[in-house]
Parts: structure tokens; sequence; C-alpha cells
């Protein structure tokens, strides 16, 4: 198993796919406050600039907020790439040909994605921190620990969405149809999806405020402060329910 995760780290890190992901999410990063800055200020749509765009920043909140713009998506798009390159290439006949059980490819991928989670995670919010120096005054608040907190909630939230990804790639084999997910996930947009399942939901049984989007770890993931509990009982949940299904699942498919 230890040889196997040094394999996919090794072919995660030589991954153009990768790469190219690494640098889209640096420099979403880098330019999104300069873009906001200059989009509030160049327009005269807006009186109170200085409402809308202040002159600092807290650096709690730059923390917080790993996945600017559009980096969840790009990060969940480069995870489906990963999952899906020993199946696109052929290799996975000899690598699961060595191992006791063809699911421990599966669980390989799974630690290793978390690990370009992280760091696709860090750079994001590096970057971001680099971006928004060049318009704002950085300040060293007090929120910086529950923002670390936060951060590592986001990463936990991310790795259940991924783990979802990883099953629909694994079982169905299609990299199109987990990269779709992933457009989906990372925009934010099955939050309509979720209201019809309401909808439905409310036609038999009594369900007063909860609504299907307050369990689903897309969603929590675009919150900018995701409850804790909430979000460990997600991540736990969708992690234990998919993930011992796509090795159970792929254990069970002849590779072709």
């Amino acid at each position: 198993m230890g040889n196997l995760l040094r394999m996919d780290l090794f072919r995660m890190w030589k991954s153009r796919t990768f790469k190219v992901c690494l640098i889209l999410i640096a420099v979403s990063g880098l330019i999104v406050a300069p873009a906001g800055w200059a989009m509030i200020h160049l327009s005269n749509l807006f009186e109170n600039v200085a409402e809308l765009f202040p002159d600092t920043a807290d650096l709690s909140s730059v923390i917080s907020a790993p996945f600017p713009f559009l980096n969840a998506m790009i990060a969940m798009i480069a995870a489906c790439v990963f999952f899906y390159a020993d199946l696109e290439s052929g290799y996975i006949k000899n690598i699961a040909g060595q191992m006791p059980r063809k699911g421990y490819t599966v669980l390989s991928k799974f630690c290793v994605s978390l690990m370009q989670n992280l760091l696709f995670m860090a750079v994001g919010a590096a970057f971001n921190l680099i971006g928004t120096a060049f318009v704002q005054r950085i300040v060293a608040d007090e929120g910086i620990r529950n923002s670390l907190v936060i951060f590592l909630l986001k990463l936990l939230l991310m790795q259940a969405c991924c783990t979802i990804l990883l099953f629909l790639v694994s079982t169905f084999r299609n990299k199109a149809l987990g990269s779709v997910m992933a457009v989906l996930f990372g925009t934010g947009f099955l939050s309509l999806a979720y209201m019809g399942i309401d909808q439905v939901l409310r036609q038999f049984i009594q369900m007063g405020t909860f609504s299907v989007s307050q369990v689903m770890p897309d969603q929590l993931l675009q919150e900018a402060s995701p409850k804790p509990l909430t979000a460990l009982l997600v991540s736990a949940v969708t992690v234990a329910l998919f993930l011992p299904l796509a090795i159970g699942i792929f254990d069970r498919k002849d590779i072709k």
C-alpha cells in the first residue's frame, strides 16, 4: 500500500492537469481582490466605495476563504482527472494485479486527493493573501484561530465532495460524469435541485425550516463559516458511505 501511495503521489505531481490547475488556482487567488477593487473604483454606480471595499482586510477572512472565485470547481475537476488517469491509460491492469485487493487503488487515490486538495487550498489562500495585500492593508485580527478551524472544516467538506466524485468515476468509469458533477458541486448550482427535493419531501413529511441543502457537503462548502459540528458529521457520514461503497464495487468489477 505504501508503494501504491508513493506511485500515485508521483503521478499526481507529474500530471500536466495538476500543474495547470495549480497555476489556475494561484492566478485566480491572486487577481480576485484586485479585480474587485478595480470594478468598484472604476464604476460610477457605487458611491460608498469605502463601505464596499474598505482600506483594510482581516487576515482571518482571507485564511477562511481558501476557494476564491472558481477554485473549488477547478480543484474538483483536477481530482476527477486524477481518479480516472489509470483507467484511461490502461495502467490499472498492471497496478491492481499487484495488490491483494483491487480496491486498494481506490483507497490510495482517496488519500492522495486529500493531499492534493490541501495543497490547492493552501496555494489559493496564499495567493489570495498576496493579491489582497496589493489593494488592502492586511490586519492580523483575533479571529485567526477560528479561521484555521474553518479552513480545516472546508478541507473535510472538499474531501467529502471528492469522495462522491471518486465513487462516480471509479464505479461508472466515466470521467465526463465526474467532471459535470464537479462543476455542479464547485459552483453550488445543485442548490436548485435541493430546493426541488425539499418541495417533494414536504408533500409527505413535515420538515419545518429544515432543508436538504443544510446537510449537503457542496452547499456547506459554499458557506463563509459552516457550523463545525454539522460540517464534521456531514463529512464523516459522506466519506463513511461512499468510500467503502466505491472500494467494494471496484473490487467486484472486472478490469478492462
